[in-house]
């Protein structure tokens, strides 16, 4: 009854105090967020990283081709996934080991019971047992090595898949990275020829109003800059449309345009062709991994094959078990047993027979994969060659047409050539420009294929 008056008397004066409008606030405790410093109370920011945990490049800073590819590498969901297949591989292969240890384990028990029959009288018993092994349990022992030896080559193979990935992840970001910076050369390239024909538009309408030249002037430089202006949108959409596919590959979401540093030079491929195929044959992470499936093969033929031959386990265990917590007890056991099949329905037969089937398959999926590597290396090849061979002949229309364009340009402001001679000039400037910058690329992007296609990126 005491403490109920206290409680009452407190719960009186709350009361009060919120009729009155008063806060009360605990004592020595920090202010609510709402009420804190908004300058001392901000949100520290978030550093984004990628799946690997490690801190991602600021992608809204100038990035270079190396950005690009640790981006690409630390964020893509196919490397990710490669390297989670990797590691399901190797807990395979733990798995399989785990088959040569033994287990051990220890375990309690308490019991009570209350017994009463007909017109006995009421037993209660209580009991406790505790105890305590060990056991090891190995059949087939060979079937177990065997599928150890298998687990290795599949880790092995998740290894390879891994880089097979890596280098075609490169591949795709280099073309990525190429094409945007190509898409805003591009942009560039059409903006000076806008600019050539914006100037061609002033020219010819301050020389109609002086006379010196016809209306049709006029109207045919305005329809040849409202084309370049067209150009000129198509061109910056496919800026837009390269940045997008780079960020994708890179395994991320940007709503504006990826900012890249520019590349002034190429390093020239000097490989022979033959010096390329027997590097993709020797390097090729996809190569190593089919003779790894040949590997596994065999191991499954002799597998199969071991079922005509007996097979041996053993096991083993000790237990130590009492009453009342005291390990009075022990129980030891040894088996070691052999079987020698007689017939099993053809069962064995047909498994091995089945596994040569298997085995030459793979061998002819090898076959067929050299085979492809070899069209992949040669086609790769042929489209650098035919890159680096049109470069120079670009570069030379290139320097004739502006040669020309110039010529044009100085003809038409002395009054000697017509407009459609400078438009044709400027048209053949423009594209020589844009068949020079395609050129370059190509062979960048060509250089990419063969590298990937070699397994050297």
């Amino acid at each position: 009854m005491k403490y109920s008056r206290y409680l009452l008397l407190f719960a009186c004066l709350v009361g009060g105090a919120l009729a009155h409008g008063t806060v009360i606030t605990p004592v020595e405790k920090s202010a609510s967020p709402a009420t804190q410093d908004p300058v001392k109370n901000t949100t520290p920011a978030i550093t984004p990283r990628g799946a690997d945990g490690k801190p991602l490049p600021d992608i809204t800073r100038e990035l270079t081709l190396d950005d690009c590819i640790q981006l690409a590498l630390a964020n893509s969901p196919k490397a990710v996934a490669a390297q989670l297949q990797l590691q399901n591989a190797e807990v395979n292969l733990n798995l399989a080991k785990a088959e040569f240890l033994p287990t051990a384990s220890v375990g309690a028990s308490q019991g009570y019971t209350v017994q009463k029959v007909g017109s006995s009288p009421r037993t209660d018993h209580g009991d406790t047992n505790v105890y305590a092994q060990a056991s090891l349990s190995i059949s087939g022992v060979t079937d177990i090595a065997r599928n150890i030896k298998t687990q290795k080559l599949v880790v092995e193979q998740g290894k390879l898949n891994l880089e097979s990935v890596k280098n075609d992840l490169i591949r795709t970001v280099k073309k990525n990275y190429y094409a945007l910076l190509s898409a805003s050369r591009a942009v560039e390239i059409r903006t000076k020829s806008r600019d050539l024909y914006k100037d061609q538009y002033e020219r010819a309408e301050a020389y109609y109003k002086l006379g010196l030249r016809p209306k049709v002037d006029v109207t045919t430089a305005e329809v040849n800059l409202n084309n370049e202006e067209l150009s000129l949108i198509r061109a910056k959409n496919l800026v837009k449309t390269a940045s997008a596919d780079l960020a994708n590959s890179l395994g991320i979401t940007v709503p504006d345009v990826l900012k890249v540093a520019d590349i002034s030079s190429f390093d020239k491929f000097t490989k022979t062709f033959d010096e390329a195929v027997q590097t993709a044959y020797s390097n090729r992470p996809d190569v190593e991994s089919a003779r790894t499936d040949v590997r596994i093969s065999q191991i499954k033929l002799n597998q199969a094959k071991a079922g005509f031959f007996p097979t041996f386990s053993f096991s083993a265990g000790y237990t130590k078990s009492g009453d009342d917590f005291y390990l009075d007890n022990e129980d030891t056991k040894l088996l070691a047993a052999v079987e020698w099949p007689i017939f099993n329905a053809f069962k064995t037969y047909n498994g091995v027979k089945q596994a040569k089937i298997s085995l030459e398959n793979t061998l002819n999926d090898n076959r067929s994969l050299l085979n492809n590597v070899f069209l992949e290396v040669q086609s790769a090849y042929i489209k650098m060659q035919e890159a680096a061979e049109s470069i120079p002949i670009a570069e030379l229309n290139v320097e004739k047409a502006k040669e020309n364009l110039d010529l044009a340009q100085g003809r038409y402001n002395e009054g000697i050539g017509d407009v459609i001679e400078l438009k044709d000039a400027e048209v053949a400037y423009t594209d020589a420009e844009l068949s020079l910058l395609t050129s370059r690329y190509d062979y960048a992007s060509a250089v990419a294929d063969l590298n990937q296609a070699m397994g050297t990126n």
